[in-house]
């Protein structure tokens, strides 16, 4: 029973070792990563990155001095390679193109040589950060939406001045077929015009925010109103300045006359 028992916790340590050794890696979403895997350098190399599952997955090969592709799986097709100019260096770094949410995953970098096997793990994780945030009045409402994010974002609403009771808000989260989250979230205006509202929208990497103040609809209705009576008041003032220096002229011209 002893020895079960030290059997086990020595698969548990060893288990805990693998993992706290591992490379931490975090991939943008579309675009490229890399994979770090150094090794020592030897003839017969031979180089397989593997994507750890329940069903091992091969990312890619290389050996005889060339990319054996034979046995890549589909979803990696056109999107791997190495640096063939540093494999002599002991550099077995994979490149990754097009990184899809589905990547993320523990990888295994096996290398072999002459002078033995080495391995080493990298965990990739992947991310679409926040890229753009749009608030824009609807009626009585304010929406604030953000698109295109990975993992699941939070938002939230904020005023200036604070406001002294609840907002009334409904947000809503939708994911595509690419695993991406969409965030909806509307906000009941209040009645004071002179409210900034912030809308932000966060995952645990980056966040974004954007503002919205009301439009000071009873100064513009003074504009639109004193604009036409102020341009009125003008108008009379000229005609009055015209019929006086007519009349001025006319009467100089009738004592001209009588002389």
């Amino acid at each position: 029973m002893a020895k079960i028992i030290y059997f086990g916790t020595l698969l548990f340590l060893t288990f805990l070792l693998s993992v706290s050794g591992d490379a931490e890696v975090t991939c943008v979403f579309r675009e490229s990563c890399l994979l770090p895997c150094q090794f020592q350098d030897g003839a017969q190399l031979v180089i397989h990155w593997i994507k750890v599952s329940i069903r091992d997955s091969v990312v890619h090969s290389y050996y005889g001095d060339k990319d054996q592709l034979e046995y890549q799986v589909q979803n990696f097709k056109n999107r791997t390679s190495l640096f063939k100019d540093q494999i002599s260096k002991g550099n077995a770094s994979l490149l990754l193109t097009g990184v899809t949410i589905e990547d993320a995953g523990r990888y295994k970098c096996y290398t072999s040589t002459v002078r033995g096997n080495e391995e080493s793990f990298v965990n990739l994780k992947t991310e679409a950060p926040v890229s753009k945030v749009i608030i824009k009045e609807d009626e009585n409402q304010i929406i604030c939406s953000s698109e295109g994010i990975y993992p699941q974002p939070e938002l939230s609403w904020s005023t200036i001045p604070p406001s002294n009771t609840p907002l009334n808000v409904t947000t809503t989260v939708q994911q595509n077929e690419d695993q991406l989250y969409s965030i909806r979230s509307s906000l009941v205006l209040e009645d004071d015009p002179d409210v900034t509202y912030s809308c932000t929208v966060r995952t645990q990497r980056n966040n974004m925010t954007s503002t919205y103040r009301k439009p000071e609809t009873s100064r513009h209705e003074r504009m639109s109103i004193g604009g036409p009576i102020a341009g009125a008041v003008v108008a009379v003032i000229i005609i009055i300045v015209t019929v006086f220096v007519c009349s001025k002229k006319n009467k100089l011209k009738s004592f001209f006359v009588l002389f």
